[in-house]
């Protein structure tokens, strides 16, 4: 089987385990990212998903038995593509779906694995790398977004052997959270939190990016989103075997590509045929040997961030080197457990505020609501209100008129006609 700058592999709709909403967004996104933005051809990315067409005559449904075919987990009859094997090429294997450790070992679950049988139907992250290395190139990339909660059946959260094998067998490796936390997803991005925080920093940074760029830019946004989207805090974890590379330039473009490659890429996003180029001009030399010279490279052919490249050699387009410190010589990049808690405070503190406020909103919505469907009953305590204050007043609206109709009488009695000498007595 023919092997790739870049595998892709994402999950929905699994047939035995709990379906996930944007594992096949995920890997799609990062396919359409590579192929369209930074100039892989697309027959140098392979998709791996619920939906994703077939090639040539083979399925990419990504079942166990077509990953093993498509990732050569067998071992049989391979023979590595020397055209990708050299000192430029990064490799990127990334995959969103449900991970999984059995007795210390660590599972990728296919789209048809079971619970109750992880080991028979699972894939081996050993298995994996192994593979990964069989197929050539000296920097390997691996992004995993597997430990999704809540959590399945049988098997405890993948990682820790991961971790070590990455490690040992000189994979760099970025997970989607720290081993105590999970990876969540955003209803309103339509990807998981920590592909949408890759995202951006492949659109940020595009063919200037680098592992520390990469590493930096993770571990910031990720919690941001968290935050911004009602989740708990999930960190990446990252793992920099050999702490040389955390300056190179890491996309698997332009370093994986043949000069006819690069023009008909560039050709065919404009819409001009392509036309075949020859080496002839170039007496002596391979075109790989060509494109491999000129700034922006070390001395052994290895690309590295330079603050002012002079030759570009991915077709995205050029864009500034922003500026990065160095990192540290740590292999793992974990975070401090006080940052953690300190996060943990925070983003509780802000929940409880945003769940009150929302209860209190909730509560004056079914007052008025019940206020609105009952008018008969408003107006009926409203007139017994009015009532009982009006027995009261008229009592004392009585007591006043008492007072004033005696005041009154003696005006009254004085305005009566008294009896004149004219008027005739009545005689019986």
């Amino acid at each position: 089987m023919v092997n790739y700058p870049c595998i892709a592999v994402g999950i929905n709709r699994y047939q035995f385990l709990q379906p996930l909403n944007y594992g096949r967004a995920d890997a799609s996104a990062l396919r359409q990212f590579l192929v369209e933005e930074a100039g892989l051809p697309s027959h140098h990315c392979l998709l791996l998903t619920d939906t994703s067409p077939w090639i040539e005559d083979k399925s990419t449904y990504p079942t166990r038995e077509n990953m093993r075919r498509w990732l050569n987990l067998d071992g049989e009859n391979f023979q590595p593509d020397l055209s990708y094997s050299n000192a430029q090429s990064w490799r990127w294997f990334f995959f969103s779906g449900w991970g999984v450790s059995w007795q210390g070992v660590d599972y990728l679950m296919p789209i048809d694995g079971k619970s109750y049988d992880i080991p028979g139907t699972g894939i081996s992250v050993r298995s994996l790398f192994s593979s990964l290395k069989a197929q050539g190139g000296n920097h390997i990339l691996v992004l995993l977004d597997i430990n999704r909660s809540p959590g399945l059946e049988h098997g405890e959260l993948a990682g820790t052997e991961t971790i070590e094998l990455a490690q040992n067998m000189g994979i760099t490796l970025v997970l989607s959270a720290q081993l105590d936390q999970f990876s969540h997803e955003g209803a309103g991005l339509g990807n998981g939190l920590f592909t949408t925080a890759l995202l951006e920093s492949l659109r940020y940074y595009r063919n200037d990016l680098t592992l520390a760029d990469l590493d930096e830019y993770l571990r910031d946004r990720t919690p941001e989103l968290n935050q911004h989207h009602w989740r708990p805090i999930q960190i990446p974890l990252t793992v920099i075997p050999k702490d040389q590379t955390t300056n190179q330039l890491i996309l698997p473009t332009a370093a994986n590509l043949t000069l006819q490659e690069k023009a008909a890429a560039i050709l065919a996003a404009t819409g001009i045929p392509a036309t075949p180029i020859s080496n002839h001009n170039f007496p002596g030399t391979s075109l790989n040997q060509q494109l491999s010279n000129g700034n922006g490279h070390s001395t052994n052919g290895v690309p590295v961030s330079q603050p002012k490249p002079e030759q570009n050699t991915s077709l995205a387009p050029t864009t500034s080197t922003p500026p990065h410190s160095p990192l540290s010589s740590a292999i793992v990049r974990i975070s401090h457990p006080e940052d953690r808690k300190n996060s943990h405070q925070t983003h509780w503190w802000q929940l409880l505020f945003r769940w009150g406020g929302g209860l209190t909103l909730i509560f004056a919505i079914i007052f008025a609501a019940f206020a609105i469907r009952n008018p008969s009953g408003w107006n009926i305590q409203q007139a017994l209100n009015i009532g009982e204050w009006g027995i009261g007043n008229g009592e004392q609206g009585s007591r006043e008129q008492g007072v004033g109709n005696n005041a009154v009488k003696s005006p009254i009695t004085n305005n009566q006609q008294p009896v004149t000498s004219n008027q005739q007595p009545v005689t019986s």
